[in-house]
C-alpha cells in the first residue's frame, strides 16, 4: 500500500466516527433503517453531490470531478452493504458499541462491514476535496445482501450504469479478483409413513434422507486453480411430520449450501445430485427423491419485495484487465487474491460481466464471529485505497 500521507488526523478520526455511527445502528437484513441514516448523515456532511435512496433502501452517495470529466466518463462505485447477522455469541464487547481500543474498532459489522462503508464514505470525498476525481464516483450502501447477494446491488447498477465496481468486502487490503458463488439447493427425499413399531410398513425419509447424503459426500466438486474446490455441505433438515412420535417421516426437506466456480451454470449443481438420485434408485426401488435451487423472497426496510433464484455464479477477472492492473498500481501493488466467500460481485461480474474487483479492510475470518473487530490501520488503509481508486 501507499502510505498514509493523504489522511491527517482529523480524517482519521472521522472514519473513525463515521465507522462507529455505523456500528452503534443494528442492521439486520430488512431493518438497516438506521444505518441507511447513519450513511446518508455522513455523506452529507462530508457534502457529497447527491445522496439518493431508491425503492427498496439501497443509499447511493454521487461525487462528481470540480472541473468535469474525462472524454468518456469511466465512473466507478464503491459497493459496501449494510445488513449485518444477528450478535450472536459469547460477547465480551458491546456489539452495538463501537468501543476502540488497542487499535482496533470493535463490534457487529466493524469487519462485515460497515468499516468499508466508513472508508469508502470517507476516502472517494476526501480525493474529491483533494480535486482527484477524474471521473464521477457512486458509493453505495446497499441492503439485505446477507439473504442474497446481489438482489439489491442489481437495481442500482440498473440505475446509474457505473463502469466499474469495487466490492468493498474484506481482502486484507489485498486485491481481489475473483469469489467463488455460491447456489441454494433443496433436497426433497419421499418416505411411507407408518407406525414405529411396524417400520417394515413403510419407508423411513429420514433414513434415505441419511443415504442419499452419505452418497453426495463421496462426490468431489470441481476444481479450479484460482478459486479451490468447489463446496457442496448440507446445513440444514427438516422432517415431516415434526415433532414426531411413533411415526415414520414420510418426507425430509434437507437444505445444501453450494460454493461455486467460474463458469458453473444451474445445470452443474443440479446434475451430479440428479445423476447420484437416479443411481440410489436403482438400487432401491422405493428411493424417491429430488434435487432443485431454491427461489427466495425479501422484504427490505422499506417494505418491498423482490423474488430471486438462489444462484449467485462465481467470478474472475483477467488479472491482465486494464481495471485490474490500473488499480493494482493505484493501490501500490498489493497482493492479489480471491473471496471464498459470496459477495454482491456475483451480479456485476458474475451475471452482469462488469469490470469488478475486490478491496476491503480487515479478514474474511473475522466476519460473523463475536467480538467482531476492524484493526484502525486497516480502516484507514482502506481508505486510503478508496481515494487512489477513486483518482482512476
Amino acid at each position: 500500500m501507499n502510505n498514509l500521507s493523504r489522511l491527517s488526523e482529523a480524517r482519521k478520526r472521522q472514519i473513525i466516527e463515521v465507522a462507529q455511527s455505523l456500528v452503534r445502528a443494528k442492521s439486520l437484513a430488512g431493518e438497516e433503517v438506521a444505518a441507511a441514516q447513519a450513511a446518508i448523515n455522513a455523506m452529507r456532511a462530508l457534502n457529497y453531490d447527491e445522496v439518493n435512496v431508491d425503492a427498496l433502501g439501497n443509499v447511493v452517495g454521487i461525487l462528481r470531478p470540480t472541473g468535469g470529466t474525462v472524454d468518456g466518463d469511466e465512473s466507478i462505485i464503491f459497493d459496501s452493504h449494510m445488513d449485518t447477522v444477528a450478535a450472536a455469541g459469547a460477547w465480551t464487547k458491546d456489539p452495538f458499541g463501537g468501543e476502540v481500543s488497542d487499535s482496533k474498532i470493535w463490534g457487529r459489522g466493524a469487519s462485515d462491514m460497515k468499516g468499508a462503508l466508513a472508508a469508502s464514505i470517507c476516502g472517494a470525498a476526501y480525493a474529491r476535496d483533494d480535486s482527484r476525481l477524474r471521473n464521477t464516483i457512486y458509493v453505495s450502501a446497499s441492503v439485505n445482501e446477507e439473504q442474497i447477494e446481489g438482489l439489491a446491488l442489481a437495481e442500482v447498477l440498473e440505475q446509474y450504469k457505473p463502469a466499474r465496481v469495487v466490492i468493498c468486502e474484506s481482502t486484507g487490503l489485498k486485491l481481489n479478483i475473483g469469489g467463488r458463488g455460491r447456489a441454494e439447493v433443496f433436497l426433497t427425499v419421499e418416505g411411507v409413513p407408518a407406525h414405529a413399531s411396524t417400520p417394515q410398513l413403510g419407508v423411513n425419509a429420514l433414513k434415505q434422507t441419511a443415504r442419499l447424503i452419505l452418497a453426495l459426500n463421496e462426490w468431489q466438486p470441481p476444481h479450479d486453480e484460482l478459486l479451490g474446490y468447489g463446496i457442496f455441505e448440507p446445513t440444514e433438515i427438516i422432517s415431516n411430520p415434526f415433532p414426531s412420535v411413533s411415526v415414520l417421516p414420510d418426507r425430509c426437506r434437507v437444505r445444501c449450501d453450494r460454493r461455486l466456480l467460474a463458469g458453473e451454470t444451474e445445470n452443474d449443481v443440479i446434475a451430479p445430485i440428479s445423476a447420484i438420485i437416479a443411481e440410489l434408485q436403482r438400487e432401491d426401488a422405493t428411493f424417491k427423491a429430488r434435487a432443485e435451487i431454491d427461489t427466495e423472497t425479501i422484504k427490505t426496510y422499506t417494505g418491498a419485495t423482490r423474488t430471486m433464484l438462489k444462484f449467485q455464479p462465481a467470478w474472475k477477472m483477467d488479472p491482465r484487465h486494464p481495471f485490474v492492473l490500473a488499480a493494482r498500481a493505484a493501490l501500490g501493488n498489493p497482493d492479489i487474491g480471491y473471496y471464498s466467500f459470496c459477495t454482491n460481485a456475483a451480479r456485476s461480474a458474475g451475471l452482469l460481466h462488469m469490470p469488478t474487483i475486490g478491496f476491503g479492510p480487515g479478514n474474511e475470518r473475522h466476519a460473523h464471529i463475536a467480538d467482531e473487530y476492524c484493526e484502525l490501520e486497516q480502516l484507514w488503509g482502506a481508505a486510503e485505497g478508496y481515494y487512489a481508486l477513486s483518482s482512476l
